[in-house]
């Protein structure tokens, strides 16, 4: 039997074409439920995609997947399960060379045990190190969902 918790994931960036839509929202289905839906309200309304529900140790490897072969940013966030694991995220976005794990409260939100700071100061990090790369992990760090081409969108800033 799992380990079922509350797991967020949040998705955004370019999607290519309505391929990448429906393939993304066939993904989100796997793990959420009205993933055509959800998919669709994020391009319409110009938000990142959030998708909440209990998640087998918080993970979603075939979203988690895809976001990564389509160049989706995302993060991934799970509440603790007390006895079992702690609660963490992980997030990705294209340039990254791997999936980032941090620690993170109970919102999803990461941060940093006393423990990880005092390892970081004996690795030479400066409290600018770990402020950079705690704000890397921020939910809001996510863009919106956006599908190129769309209202002359070329996904390159301007």
């Amino acid at each position: 039997m799992g380990e079922f918790v509350m797991t967020t994931v949040t998705i955004g960036g370019p999607l290519a074409d309505a391929e990448a839509v429906a393939g993304l929202a066939a993904a989100v289905g796997r793990y959420f439920g009205e993933a055509d839906r959800l998919v669709d309200e994020a391009l319409a309304e110009g938000t990142r995609l959030i998708l909440e529900d209990l998640q087998d140790h918080g993970m979603t490897h075939d979203l988690d997947a895809y976001c990564q072969a389509h160049g989706l940013i995302y993060k991934r966030a799970w509440c603790a399960r007390s006895g079992v694991f702690e609660a963490g995220l992980r997030h990705w976005r294209p340039g990254l060379a791997y999936v980032a794990d941090e620690a993170a409260d109970d919102a999803g939100e990461p941060m940093i045990t006393l423990a990880a700071l005092r390892n970081a100061q004996k690795a030479g990090k400066t409290l600018s190190d770990l402020l950079a790369r705690l704000d890397e992990a921020a939910s809001s760090v996510v863009p919106p969902l956006r599908l190129l081409g769309a209202g002359g969108d070329t996904g390159t800033a301007a």
